[in-house]
């Protein structure tokens, strides 16, 4: 067979255009270097944010986990009717931890009634369907410690929703208030449908 030669002046752009080519691939190289920097930088920014304001990152931690509703022991420690018929509001655990503690608390359809919970346990209007009016009572000290809040306003509490509350059902929830002295053994949970006094910290 017979191979055919390209002109010389049609060999010189395919050598031009091979030479581009190879320059693409090298600033192609360069280019996810340029971008790792800039995400590098970004990724230490929250760090010295947290670093610098750990507040706010316990706050938005503690947020996220208390919109879920918590395990609850099989046992509450205080209960006291709810205020309502067949309502009964039960605390599980105070855990102190650091400079807060967390309440875990319950309430239970005990009566023959649907019952609808939403704005029950808040503190105003706004704060919908979560359990802001909750509160601690510290008697040694006569003082009260109301529930936590972050950055935006927002309660470090669960939401118990605002769907309807059947006979028989429990729905627990959770919140966090700044801790009282290490002196405080015992403090009274006052909630919008009942007070628990002399509940212990754990």
């Amino acid at each position: 067979m017979r191979r055919q030669l390209l002109p010389a002046h049609l060999l010189l752009p395919a050598v031009l255009l091979a030479g581009c080519s190879g320059g693409g691939d090298g600033s192609g190289q360069a280019a996810p270097e340029d971008t790792g920097t800039p995400a590098a930088t970004s990724s230490d920014e929250p760090t010295q944010e947290s670093t610098d304001e750990p507040s706010d990152e316990s706050t938005a931690t503690a947020t996220s986990s208390a919109s879920t509703a918590p395990a609850v022991p099989d046992e509450p420690i205080a209960t006291v009717p709810g205020g309502e018929p067949g309502m009964v509001v039960e605390v599980y655990s105070l855990v102190r931890s650091g400079e807060s503690v967390t309440a875990t608390m319950a309430v239970t359809n005990e009566g023959e009634e649907d019952f609808v919970l939403s704005r029950q346990f808040a503190a105003t209007a706004e704060d919908e369907y979560d359990v802001s009016g909750i509160s601690l009572f510290d008697p040694a000290g006569l003082k009260r410690y109301l529930v936590l809040r972050d950055v935006n306003g927002e309660c470090l509490c669960s939401d118990v929703g605002n769907g309807v509350f059947r006979p028989g059902e429990r729905i627990s929830f959770s919140a966090t208030f700044p801790a009282p002295p290490e002196s405080a053994e015992v403090v009274t949970v006052e909630t919008p449908m009942g007070a628990l006094p002399s509940v212990p910290i754990s």
